[in-house]
C-alpha cells in the first residue's frame, strides 16, 4: 500500500498554537477571542479542541513533578498559608514550563494529527449546522474554557421510523432543572461561565438531585426503585423496551457477568428444562456462592489495580490471594479500598501493599492519579500541570490529594520489598504552575486539611485519607464502584466514561445513581448485594434484540443510554479463554495438571497486551473479541487437543455416546452456545455428513461433521459476544 500524506487545514496550526498558550495560561484576551472564533463554526475544530485537552493530560502526565531547588522551596514557603500569594520567577528568567514545552510539542503535534484524522473521519456525511452544538459567546471570554451548550431542540426520529441527519434528542432522567453551569474566572479575575454536556448529541444534562431520593431498605424496594427510574427514562423518551430475554440468552449473560465464563452443557440443560418461577434468582445466588465468582472478580480487579503484565517489585500471587480472601468473605468494599490505600508491610505477607508498589515510581504521582481514577471515578492526571478546563478539581487540589502519599517509602531487604510510612510530615507540598510560578499546599481532601501543627509523629496520612474517602452516607468511593459495576453488567455506565465522573459528565440517571449509591453504603458496601440488585432489575432481564420502538437507544454512537435493551459487548480475553475451556473441557485432556492450564491462559493473555514504556506502567489490552483473535486462541495446542474427538475430550465422549445424531448435535450446541440447535443447523450437519467422500463411511463422516460444527460454533460471533 502506498503511503498516504494527510495535510491538516492551515487554521489548525494556529489552533494548536493558541491551545498551547491557553494551557500555559499565557493567552491574551485577543488571542482567546481568536481561539473562540476558530472553533465557533467549525465542528472539526471543536473536536480537536476537546481531544487536545484530553491528549494534553496524557502527554504531560509527569511534567509537573516538583524538581525544585532548595532556594525555590524556601522562596515558595511563604505562600503556604496564603494560597493565592505565589512567588513568581524574576523578570529576567523565562518560566521553566515554557522551556519544557519545546521538548513535548513535537509529540503533541504528532498525536494531534492522529486525533485530527479520527475526528475528521468521524464527521457524518450530511451533517448541517442546524444539528451542531451552538457555541455561546461569553460576555467576558477568558482562557478557562469555551462556553458550549446544546440547542433547545435536536432532530428526533422521523414518524416513519427513519433517522434524520444529526443526533437524536434523549432526555436525561432526573429532576427538571436548568443546564449545569460552572462559574470560574479568567487570568484577569473576570467571571466566566461554562455549560456542560454529558452525552454527545443530547441536551445539556440536568443537575444531580438536590434532595435524597426515597429508595427503601429491603431488596425488593431497592429493585423496585431501579425499575421505576429506568422506566421514567423510557416514558420521557417515548421508548418501548425490548422483550424479556429467553432463558438461554439470560443464562449465558449471567454466567459470563458473574463467574466469567459460559455454563457447561449440563448446567445449561438443567436450567433450560426447569419450570421454577424463581429460577433466575436462584441461579444468581448459586453463582454468587460459586468459587468461580471469587476467581472472576479477583482477575478483574487484579487487572484494574496493576494491569495484566507484572510490574517490578510486585508480588502478583500475593495480591490475588488478598483479593480472593476479600471476595470469599464478601468484605465491605470500603474496607478493601481503605486497606489498598493505607497498607504497609512486606509485599508477600500483606498482599494489599502490591497495589501501591505498582505505582510508586515517579514520586508516587501515578499512585495519586490511579487511586483517584479507580476508587473515586476521577481522571486527574492532567491536573499535575494545570487546572482542568472541565472538572471541578484544580491543580492545587490534586497536589493536596497527592500530599497524603508523601510519607510513603519502599524498603528492600533480604525478605523482599516492604511499603512503609517514613513518619515525617511535609512542611508543604510544592508544585509549579504552567507559567513557571511555584505554589504550595498541604494534604487536603473533602475539606479536611492537615497542617504540620495539627499532626504528630504517629499520624499516618494514608490511613487518614482512607478514613476520609469511606466516611459518610454517600461517598465518591461508593458512587464510583456502583457506576463501574453498572457498566460491567450493562456494557455502559451512567456516565460517558466510567472513571471520569464530575460536573462535566452528569450521569444519565442521576437519581438512580444517587439512590443506588446510598443503598450500597447502607448495606455496608456489600458487593454481593449490589450484584443481586442489578441482576434482579427489569432492565437486566431484557433481550439484546431491538426494533424501531427503541432503535434510538444506542450509546455506542454517543447517545445517552436508556437501558431499554441489553447492549451487546465482547468477551474479555479471560472470559474467552475460560469459556473455550468450559465448552471443550480442554482441562480434562491434561488430567490434574491445572498449572499447565493456567500457564496456557497467561500465555494467551500476553498475546493481547501491549506495554508502553512510561513511568506509570501503562498498557493496552488489544483483545476486542474479533474472529481472527478467536482463531489465534483456537490454534492453541491445548484447544486443538480438546477438539480432537479421538481423545478423551468432551467432543470425543459425545461422538462415542449412544445418543442419536440429533441429540449429539444438541449436545455440541448446548456446550458452545448454551442453547438448542435450530432445525436448519441440524439439517445442515446431517447433510454435510453424507456429502462428498464421507458417504463411504457415515460413522466417521458424522464424527468429522460434529467436530466442524463445534469449531464453527466456537469461532462465531454468537460465541464471542455477550448479549
Amino acid at each position: 500500500m502506498k503511503n498516504r500524506t494527510i495535510n491538516l487545514p492551515e487554521q489548525y496550526g494556529e489552533l494548536i498554537e493558541l491551545l498551547e498558550l491557553q494551557l500555559e495560561e499565557r493567552i491574551s484576551p485577543d488571542q482567546f477571542a481568536r481561539l473562540e472564533s476558530i472553533i465557533r463554526d467549525d465542528a472539526e475544530a471543536r473536536r480537536l479542541y476537546l481531544q487536545y485537552i484530553d491528549l494534553h493530560g496524557m502527554l504531560h502526565y509527569d511534567t509537573a513533578a516538583p524538581h525544585v531547588s532548595s532556594e525555590s522551596v524556601s522562596a515558595a514557603a511563604v505562600a503556604i498559608e496564603t494560597p493565592t500569594v505565589v512567588v513568581a520567577p524574576s523578570s529576567n528568567t523565562r518560566p521553566s514550563r515554557r522551556r519544557q514545552s519545546a521538548s513535548y510539542l513535537p509529540a503533541a503535534l504528532s498525536c494531534l494529527v492522529l486525533a485530527a484524522i479520527v475526528g475528521l473521519l468521524a464527521i457524518q456525511d450530511g451533517d448541517n449546522s442546524a444539528d451542531k452544538p451552538e457555541i455561546v459567546e461569553s460576555p467576558t471570554p477568558g482562557p478557562e474554557g469555551i462556553v458550549v451548550t446544546a440547542p433547545d431542540r435536536l432532530p428526533n426520529a422521523t414518524p416513519e421510523g427513519g433517522r434524520r441527519h444529526g443526533p437524536v434528542q434523549i432526555n436525561p432522567v432526573g429532576p427538571a432543572t436548568t443546564n449545569v453551569v460552572q462559574t470560574g474566572s479568567d487570568f484577569e479575575g473576570r467571571t466566566i461561565e461554562r455549560v456542560y454536556n454529558a452525552w454527545e448529541g443530547g441536551p445539556a444534562p440536568r443537575a444531580t438531585p438536590t434532595s435524597t431520593p426515597h429508595v427503601g431498605n429491603s431488596n425488593s424496594e431497592i429493585v423496585a426503585f431501579i425499575n421505576r427510574r429506568i422506566r421514567e427514562g423510557w416514558q420521557d423518551n417515548e421508548v418501548t423496551p425490548s422483550a424479556t430475554s429467553d432463558d438461554s440468552e439470560w443464562l449465558r449473560r449471567a454466567y459470563l457477568d458473574i463467574v466469567g465464563h459460559i455454563p457447561t452443557a449440563e448446567q445449561a440443560q438443567a436450567f433450560l428444562t426447569s419450570n421454577d418461577p424463581i429460577r433466575r434468582e436462584q441461579l444468581v445466588e448459586a453463582l454468587l456462592d460459586d468459587e468461580d465468582y471469587i476467581r472472576n472478580w479477583t482477575t478483574i480487579w487484579t487487572n484494574l489495580l496493576i494491569g495484566r503484565s507484572n510490574p517490578r517489585e510486585v508480588d502478583r500471587p500475593a495480591l490475588k490471594k488478598y483479593l480472593r480472601e476479600s471476595f470469599a468473605m464478601n468484605r465491605g468494599w470500603d474496607d478493601v479500598v481503605g486497606e489498598f490505600i493505607s497498607a504497609q508491610g512486606n509485599h508477600q505477607e500483606n498482599g494489599a501493599t502490591n497495589y501501591l508498589l505498582a505505582h510508586v515510581n515517579d514520586q508516587a504521582l501515578p499512585a495519586t492519579a490511579t487511586t483517584a481514577r479507580l476508587f473515586l471515578g476521577q481522571q486527574l492526571q492532567c491536573l499535575q500541570c494545570h487546572d482542568h478546563p472541565f472538572n471541578d478539581w484544580k491543580q492545587k487540589k490534586f497536589w493536596g490529594f497527592h500530599g497524603f502519599f508523601s510519607q510513603m517509602e519502599v524498603e528492600s531487604n533480604q525478605s523482599g520489598v516492604a511499603l512503609v510510612d517514613s513518619g515525617s510530615i511535609p512542611e508543604g507540598i510544592f508544585f509549579e504552575r504552567r507559567n513557571g510560578v511555584m505554589e504550595a499546599t498541604h494534604p487536603e481532601f473533602n475539606g479536611r486539611r492537615f497542617l504540620p501543627e495539627d499532626v504528630n509523629e504517629d499520624t499516618r496520612l494514608r490511613k487518614e485519607l482512607a478514613d476520609l474517602m469511606t466516611s459518610g452516607e454517600t461517598t465518591d468511593v461508593a458512587q464510583a464502584f456502583v457506576n463501574r459495576m453498572w457498566q460491567h453488567f450493562f456494557g455502559f455506565a451512567f456516565t460517558p466514561v466510567v472513571d471520569d465522573m464530575g460536573p462535566h459528565a452528569v450521569p444519565s440517571h442521576p437519581e438512580l445513581l444517587d439512590g443506588l449509591t446510598r443503598s450500597f453504603v447502607r448495606s455496608g458496601y456489600d458487593v454481593k448485594q449490589l450484584v443481586r440488585w442489578i441482576t434482579s432489575s427489569e432492565a437486566y432481564q431484557l433481550s439484546s434484540q431491538f426494533g424501531e420502538s427503541n432503535r434510538i437507544d444506542d450509546p455506542a454512537i454517543g447517545q445517552m443510554p436508556l437501558f431499554s435493551r441489553v447492549y451487546v459487548k465482547s468477551m474479555t480475553v479471560e472470559q474467552a479463554f475460560d469459556s473455550v475451556m468450559v465448552a471443550t473441557r480442554a482441562g480434562d485432556a491434561l488430567g490434574s495438571d491445572w498449572e499447565a492450564v493456567d500457564r496456557e491462559r497467561q500465555r494467551m493473555q500476553r498475546q493481547f497486551v501491549m506495554q508502553w514504556e512510561t513511568e506509570d506502567n501503562d498498557e493496552a489490552n488489544l483483545f476486542d473479541g474479533s474472529v481472527p483473535q478467536a482463531l489465534m486462541m483456537m490454534n492453541s495446542p491445548l484447544i486443538q487437543t480438546a477438539l480432537d474427538s479421538s481423545k478423551g475430550t468432551y467432543i470425543g465422549r459425545v461422538v462415542r455416546s449412544d445418543r442419536s445424531e440429533v441429540e449429539k448435535i444438541e449436545a455440541v450446541a448446548m456446550a458452545a452456545l448454551s442453547r438448542r440447535p435450530s432445525a436448519g443447523e441440524i439439517a445442515a450437519v446431517r447433510q454435510l455428513a453424507r456429502s462428498g467422500e464421507r458417504v463411504r463411511n457415515l460413522e466417521n463422516g458424522f464424527s468429522s461433521s460434529l467436530e466442524d460444527l463445534f469449531w464453527a460454533y466456537l469461532n462465531s460471533n454468537e460465541f464471542i459476544l455477550i448479549h
